[in-house]
């Protein structure tokens, strides 16, 4: 914990020094706090529910009444207060970029009439179930990621960042871990794709999201093994429930790689005798041409995606079931100046200063690229037990196929040169037990909690050039997780335990007989967290936790040439189990003024795996390529984030978004690769509750600092042989850079239907750099100036009586 204390001390520095710079950031910081009581008596209603229908999410009342709803954008809200055997009471709130709403005190109304449960479980968070460190998109600060994908989107998250191939893939990263140590959660179900590659980004479509939930920090407990950096929730809007036809269309522009996207919704909900039946039906397309650094195209940027999704939910009194199939479609160009035909070009292509290629715009997609197509089959149904709480089950059938066509100059062959189709099923059954009341010394205090079961069985079948074998893969878990909350304060633990099996199968290529290896792992985890409230506008909230990850087949029998990374790897069948112990403490402020929370964190990792950049790069008859073997360390991750709003007046409000992360590889007493630098953002924004016939205009500032990665293996060269000998990387890491931004959106009328317009642009000063997370930085600059604009309308046509 020494480095916490190096830390702390630093933190005031550098927030500090984000308040000399704009930078981007989310202006929905608003909290909304109060409590809601029987009026009889003026008792709290412990596990009374709030829905805030614009935002399709909601909060639950503690054990003392009092509920809190944190980062709302300014704006207009309807919020249904609800509790069985209570009427529903509507209130309608303006949020005008203050800290801290306080409402005064909700008094819900006893209904004598005939009662019909109110079902919260399908309206919260499933996040909002766990005591752990989250944050989120939603809403208008959602809608200004439209268009990106979902790592691009979540870089505007404290302590998240982005690790890249080119421009155009990406993925998401927590606290400096990514790929198999992040579970995300597509619609319920864990994504299950190709993910142990770094180029290989996530197949979800983020139109298909009202919400975007990520847990910092590990999260194994409730969702499995590998959640040892955390969990990223892809939460759509609940289902409608008024009779009548509503719908939505995004469009979104940007002038850099002149890129267009056009997301449409239409969803419905029926009455008299399909009462409780709804549906949603929704798709997107996209399209990009090469984009352009400051002072030249990348040639074969482009990309393209077809993606739709449908889904069908029937709730009956105290029983639904759900029914929802999504396919997500992508073909994306890979940059050509990383291609590269022998050791001596791929040592000039690195110290070149740009691109020998330099081609005029286009829209061509030719090889190399990857096409990527996923389908996800979810079958859902619940169940609230009379006093005996709700049991939930849920399957899927998800079948991931992967096409990696190499660069193949002068021949006619079309088929790839890798091939991966995986096929998962998941099975998981839940039961969250009736909230609990207890009284001690006339404090009332509840219990709340759930028991579950997660399993999964995979296949993997691999075609063309070998890069990791076929495998059956199986696991099973068991979790418990309980929480008791009295006055200010909450606790909550859990325990779990899995299982995991493995096996590989091979061909030995002299008798040519297939042979297999089988692994199997198990492990039992726990956690524990608390939460007090200080006082009403000061919580602190504190997490221990332990969690694990067993070794894919990627890490243990990789060997070949991984065409996307243009990188050959080397996996390693010695690999152990990697053994987390995570921590953090945050403080959360909400004053009249000044708002915002900081957290210190500490990941400590035992046989963390890693792809170790290997000295001599490997020639292969197709070309020369970096190469990199799976290797094994103890690690320690530890950092801050800190996010700080200050409203100088009602209007102007400046907010500083902060991560330091400090990774270091204490095996070899040297610094980890690719892992984030510390970086600053900051936005200054002015809001207007009108302007002429605009509503809730606004514009603001933005700046983005970067630091360089000073805390990285050194980069060595010599002679042997009459060969370059590399150690530590095949290039230093790149130097500081900072980026400034501006945006303007506001709301109108386009006939009788509300029109949501924002325009935006990113690297405004046109600056050229490079950035760390990039696995092209060794041959190209980032992209240059883009700007954005982004059209929302919603449809509403209800139903005629």
């Amino acid at each position: 914990m020494g480095g916490l204390s190096r830390i702390s001390l630093l933190i005031g520095l550098w927030v500090a020094a984000g308040l000399g710079c704009l930078a981007q950031s989310s202006t929905c910081t608003s909290v909304l706090k109060g409590q809601i009581l029987g009026q009889e008596n003026r008792e709290p209603l412990v596990g009374a529910t709030l829905y805030v229908r614009e935002l399709k999410t909601g909060a639950v009342a503690d054990s003392a009444g009092y509920f809190q709803l944190g980062q709302l954008c300014p704006g207009n809200y309807t919020i249904d207060f609800q509790f069985v055997g209570y009427k529903v009471t509507t209130q309608s709130i303006v949020i005008r970029q203050e800290p801290l709403v306080r409402l005064n005190p909700v008094l819900l109304v006893p209904d004598n009439q005939t009662l019909q449960e109110v079902v919260v479980t399908e309206h919260r968070s499933e996040a909002q179930q766990l005591l752990q460190t989250q944050v989120s998109l939603s809403g208008a600060a959602l809608d200004q990621t439209r268009g990106q994908s979902l790592g691009e989107s979540l870089k505007a998250l404290t302590g998240l960042y982005a690790i890249q191939s080119g421009p155009s893939i990406s993925k998401p990263v927590i606290h400096g871990l990514y790929s198999n140590r992040i579970i995300i959660l597509n619609n319920g179900i864990r994504q299950e794709d190709q993910q142990w590659g770094s180029e290989h980004a996530p197949q979800v479509d983020q139109f298909l999201a009202s919400r975007l939930t990520v847990i910092k920090g590990a999260a194994s407990i409730r969702y499995g093994s590998d959640a040892i950096g955390g969990v990223i929730l892809v939460e759509p809007s609940a289902m409608p429930t008024r009779p009548g036809i509503q719908a939505e269309v995004n469009l979104v522009g940007a002038t850099n790689g002149g890129m267009g996207v056009v997301s449409g919704l239409v969803e419905g909900a029926f009455d008299k005798k399909l009462a409780g039946l709804s549906w949603r039906l929704q798709g997107t397309l996209k399209r990009s041409g090469y984009v352009k650094t400051p002072n030249y195209y990348l040639e074969n940027t482009s990309y393209q995606e077809n993606n739709f999704s449908g889904d069908l939910h029937y709730d009956h009194k105290n029983f639904g079931v759900e029914l929802f199939y999504s396919q997500f479609d992508t073909k994306v160009g890979l940059f050509t100046g990383a291609q590269v035909g022998s050791l001596a070009d791929l040592y000039t292509a690195i110290s070149r200063p740009e691109p020998l290629v330099q081609p005029v715009f286009s829209y061509a997609l030719n090889r190399p690229y990857q096409a990527v197509q996923h389908d996800l089959f979810k079958g859902r149904a619940h169940l609230h037990l009379p006093k005996g709480g709700t049991l939930t089950a849920t399957v899927s059938r998800q079948q991931n196929t992967r096409r990696e066509y190499d660069f193949v100059s002068f021949s006619g062959i079309t088929t790839p040169e890798l091939y991966l189709k995986l096929v998962t099923h998941t099975a998981d059954l839940v039961w969250e037990h009736a909230p609990i009341k207890t009284e001690a010394g006339g404090r009332a205090g509840q219990w709340s909690g759930s028991v579950g079961f997660n399993g999964i069985t995979q296949g993997n079948v691999r075609q063309y050039l070998f890069l990791i074998p076929n495998f059956r893969n199986y696991g099973a878990g068991l979790f418990a997780i309980e929480r008791y909350a009295v006055g200010r304060l909450t606790l909550e633990g859990g325990l779990r335990y899995d299982y995991r099996w493995l096996r590989a199968y091979f061909l030995d290529e002299v008798t040519k007989q297939i042979y297999f290896t089988t692994h199997n792992w198990q492990n039992a985890n726990g956690s524990l967290g608390v939460a007090y409230q200080l006082r009403p506008d000061l919580t602190l909230t504190g997490n221990v936790s332990t969690a694990w990850r067993a070794p894919n087949v990627a890490d243990l029998y990789s060997n070949g040439l991984h065409q996307s990374a243009v990188a050959y790897e080397r996996g390693n069948p010695n690999l152990r189990p990697e053994q987390a112990v995570n921590s953090n403490l945050v403080l959360a402020y909400a004053g009249k003024r000044l708002s915002g929370e900081i957290g210190v964190y500490s990941n400590r990792i035992e046989n963390y795996i890693y792809l170790k950049p290997d000295s001599v790069p490997i020639v292969r008859q197709r070309g020369a390529f970096p190469s990199y073997t799976y290797n094994q360390v103890r690690a320690t991750f530890r950092g801050v984030d800190a996010t700080l709003t200050y409203k100088f007046t009602d209007q102007l409000a400046f907010t500083t978004k902060n991560s330091l992360l400090f990774a270091y590889n204490q095996t070899d007493h040297d610094y980890l690769v690719f892992i984030p630098a510390n970086r600053s953002d900051n936005t200054l924004r002015y809001d207007w509750d009108r302007w002429g016939k605009l509503a809730k205009p606004y514009v603001s500032m933005t700046g983005l600092y970067v630091s360089r990665q000073n805390r990285s293996p050194s980069v060595t060269t010599r002679q042997e042989n009459g060969a370059v000998i590399f150690t530590g990387d095949f290039a230093a890491p790149p130097p500081a850079y900072f980026l400034l931004g501006a945006e303007v959106g506001f709301q109108t009328q386009l006939g009788k239907q509300p029109l949501s317009v924002i325009l935006s642009g990113t690297n405004l000063a046109n600056v050229a750099y490079r950035d760390y997370l990039n696995r092209f930085r060794y041959f190209a600059d980032e992209p240059g100036r883009n700007i954005m604009l982004k059209v929302k309308l919603p449809l509403a046509f209800p139903k005629r009586s």
